[in-house]
């Protein structure tokens, strides 16, 4: 287990991509947690707290735990970790017909409404292509609402009308601007579905991305908000591309990490529409972006629960001009901080991921500025010493030194001479033109 090796196929199989006739068991033999204990040493960095995360999940989720003989259980437990407690025989318990692993029971023939959100402003060059996405999707019990918020730009108005005509089974409509957050908010009090997904206007969905998003959501009714990943392009293709700049793969956790970076995913998420509600939305700030990095931690802490669906099922249209590129990232990593700040406790097992966290980050900092001193008294004292036995050299480096200092100081009294010059001039021509000024003003 140690590594979190099994970590993605615990998650397709949760999200029922694959190995759904499949047992997944995972046997606890070690973990990073443990062996830094037995190092005395803290986690160092992003990745080490990532990690763990990632070995809880595997055993956590596993459908089969196995201990290693002797009594570890205790250890386990010390670390704080929950799961189904199972053990050896429990393959035996689960196995079906001619002892094959029995499947997950499917879910049923009805299809629940699915509500896709789509705030639009000034992006009429990629609505249609986003739109057209939609309309090719394999799930067919869709809500597709688009509200243009206050667009300025003609050719996006125009558009926007043509696709109303063109899609007359979808829902448009128009308000005066009121920013991302507040526009998606109206699509959330608009969903008529019992699941709800925001998409941006200048993104492309995968032809199954909405049936996947369903099938994931409702075989795990513990959870209020699932996740993908996405592959991120450039330009202004209107169909899946073949080419990418790079590609996002969140884990899910562990939430601390989240008051750091996004560890969730993108906006482009399937969210149970009655829990979203429960929780506000997003917040409606202005000028700043990562509203939905801040949502995702706005269900954490009102204890709801996030999956991620390890599957690309859409295309994310990376743009410099996009939102996020063009605002204030202390800004908006300041509106996510806020979630943090006001927060009462941290959910279970979340506090000692953060106070490990700082106390091992602040460690690292110390070695690492020690480790930089002590570099530079080393080189320094190795030129001493080579200088030291070279004469000739050390007499040349001084007289170098010293020619380069009278030339620094020449040079710079002359700069003084010609900045003089250069101010008298233009002071005498701003007077100048002042005078030109003031008399076409008489004139006219």
């Amino acid at each position: 287990m140690r590594g979190g090796l099994g970590f993605r196929a615990l998650q397709a199989k949760r999200a029922g991509l694959a190995f759904d006739d499949v047992i997944l068991g995972v046997k606890f033999d070690d973990c990073s947690q443990q062996i830094r204990e037995r190092e005395q040493r803290w986690p160092s960095d992003l990745g080490e707290l990532e990690l763990d995360y990632i070995e809880r999940y595997s055993y956590e989720t596993a459908d089969v735990q196995r201990l290693p003989d002797g009594d570890v259980a205790d250890p386990v437990r010390g670390l704080g970790w929950g799961g189904r407690a199972a053990a050896l025989d429990a393959v035996n318990k689960t196995a079906g017909p001619n002892g094959r692993p029995a499947a997950l029971p499917s879910s049923d023939s009805h299809a629940p409404l699915v509500t896709v959100g789509i705030a639009h402003y000034n992006l009429g060059h990629y609505l249609p292509a986003t739109l057209a996405s939609l309309a090719t999707q394999s799930y067919s019990n869709l809500d597709v609402l688009v509200i243009d918020d206050g667009s300025t730009d003609r050719y996006s108005i125009e558009t926007f009308a043509e696709l109303e005509g063109r899609y007359p089974t979808y829902r448009f409509l128009r308000q005066q601007n009121a920013g991302i957050g507040a526009t998606r908010n109206r699509c959330l009090t608009e969903a008529r579905g019992e699941f709800f997904i925001p998409m941006d206007a200048d993104n492309l969905a995968r032809p199954d991305m909405v049936e996947r998003f369903v099938t994931a959501i409702r075989r795990n009714h513990q959870l209020s908000a699932m996740t993908c990943y996405h592959l991120a392009f450039a330009g202004d293709t209107e169909t899946a591309p073949e080419d990418y700049l790079y590609a996002c793969r969140p884990t899910g956790g562990p939430h601390t990490m989240a008051s750091i970076r996004n560890v969730y995913g993108d906006a482009n998420a399937i969210f149970r529409t009655a829990d979203f509600r429960a929780v506000g939305g997003y917040e409606t700030d202005r000028g700043t972006s990562c509203e939905d990095w801040e949502a995702f931690v706005k269900l954490i802490h009102a204890g709801k629960r996030i999956d991620v669906i390890p599957d690309y099922l859409f295309y994310y249209r990376h743009r410099e001009a996009g939102f996020s590129r063009v605002t204030n990232w202390f800004a908006n990593h300041e509106r996510v901080l806020r979630q943090f700040k006001t927060l009462g406790h941290l959910p279970a097992g979340e506090a000692a991921v953060l106070w490990t966290a700082l106390l091992g980050f602040q460690q690292r900092v110390e070695q690492l500025t020690e480790q930089q001193q002590c570099l530079r008294y080393r080189l320094a004292d190795r030129l001493h010493a080579i200088w030291s036995r070279v004469p000739v050299g050390r007499h040349g480096i001084k007289q170098l030194v010293r020619s380069i200092g009278s030339a620094c100081h020449r040079l710079a009294g002359r700069r003084e001479t010609q900045a003089e010059s250069c101010t008298r001039t233009h002071s005498d021509s701003r007077m100048g033109l002042g005078g030109m000024s003031t008399a076409r003003r008489g004139h006219g």
